[in-house]
This record gives C-alpha cells, sequence and structure tokens, in this order.
C-alpha cells in the first residue's frame, strides 16, 4: 500500500478515535426514541376516580310539586260537624247564629234574645223566647213562642205557635203562626198565616195575610 493511503486512514481512525472517546465521556444519555413526553412526576401519580359515585339523587315530586318523603303520611283535614251545641237562654240573654247551613236547637227559658245573620240554618226552638230577629236568607225556624218576630231577609220560613208582634219585610217569606195580635208587613211576595185571634193588620206591596 502507499505511504500516502496510509497516512490517511491512520488520521481517520484516529478521529473516530477521539470522537467515540468524547460521545462516553460527556455524561449524557440520550433519551430512548419511544420515551413519553409530559410533566408528571413519577412520585405523584395520577389521581384516580373511585368507581360507583356520583351526585346525590332527589327525591321524585309529587303532583303538587313537593317532595315526597317516606314514612310520612299526608295530613287529612278534619270536617266540622253540621250541628252545634244546643243553647239555653234566659230573660235578658242574646245568642247569634253566625254559621251557615248549620242546625241550632234553643232552649229560652222565659226570655232571650235570638238573632240569626247567616243562610242556609235551621232553628229548633223550645219555650217561650223574646225577639227573634231573621236577617239572613232561606233559613228555617221551627218553635213555641215568641214576643215578637222580626224578619228582614229573604225565602225565610218560621213556623211558631204563638208570636203576638209580626214584622216582615223582604221577598219570599212565609210565616205561619196559631195565634197572633199584630202583623206588619212590606216588602214583596211575603205570607202569613195565622189560626186564632183578630189581628191588626198593615201590609204594603203583592203580600198576602189571611187566618187558616
Amino acid at each position: 500500500m502507499p505511504r500516502a493511503h496510509r497516512a490517511v486512514l491512520t488520521a481517520l481512525g484516529a478521529a473516530a478515535t477521539l470522537a467515540l472517546l468524547t460521545g462516553c465521556t460527556d455524561g449524557t444519555t440520550p433519551p430512548p426514541a419511544n420515551a413519553p413526553t409530559g410533566t408528571a412526576s413519577a412520585d405523584e401519580p395520577a389521581p384516580v376516580t373511585p368507581e360507583g359515585t356520583g351526585s346525590p339523587s332527589t327525591a321524585a315530586p309529587t303532583a303538587s310539586g313537593t317532595p315526597t318523603s317516606s314514612g310520612t303520611p299526608s295530613a287529612s283535614t278534619a270536617t266540622a260537624s253540621a250541628t252545634d251545641v244546643p243553647v239555653s237562654l234566659s230573660r235578658g240573654d242574646e245568642h247569634t247564629v253566625g254559621t251557615a247551613g248549620t242546625t241550632v236547637s234553643i232552649s229560652c227559658g222565659g226570655g232571650g234574645d235570638i238573632d240569626i245573620e247567616t243562610d242556609g240554618t235551621t232553628i229548633d226552638i223550645t219555650g217561650g223566647c223574646e225577639d227573634i230577629d231573621i236577617d239572613g236568607d232561606d233559613n228555617t225556624i221551627t218553635g213555641e213562642s215568641a214576643e215578637a218576630l222580626d224578619i228582614e231577609g229573604d225565602g225565610n220560613t218560621a213556623t211558631l205557635t204563638s208570636v203576638p208582634d209580626i214584622d216582615v219585610d223582604g221577598r219570599t217569606n212565609v210565616v205561619t203562626v196559631d195565634d197572633t195580635r199584630d202583623i206588619d208587613v212590606d216588602g214583596e211576595d211575603n205570607s202569613v198565616t195565622y189560626s186564632t185571634g183578630d189581628p191588626a193588620v198593615d201590609t204594603e206591596g203583592n203580600n198576602s195575610v189571611a187566618a187558616r
């Protein structure tokens, strides 16, 4: 081999040897070609979401929009009795009937005033009362006696034994008594019927006052 070629090969071999020695002593290890990239640390594992967890369920609303509650029965509304406690009156006492659609029993022991200021009631009266005033409509009154009966509402019916003084206003009221002394009727389409006595009668409008 020529001397020139041998010198070139010697130079190339020396350069390769120097390059190899330099790569082994710089302290740098190249990363693997498939190494993952990222910032996660090996000492801090990624958080794991537990299985079976989720948002708490909400009770389904009822038709009224109120969530149902297990074990709690709905409260029922009590219905009031249609009959009041019996009432006892003495002279100078006064009782007002103010609840519509009820049945009231009243005992008058020698007196007592009754004021009916509602509609659709049934009043059962025993004994002798002082004044019976009816200001409401469509009430039904039955009983024994009263010193005076005054009706100002409409569609009321009063059936009594003895009422010396009767005064009727309003419309379509019907009064039936056994004995009376004075009858005063105004309004329209009212009817007063009596059995005995010769009462003084004062009436206006289309009303009826007659003995039966």
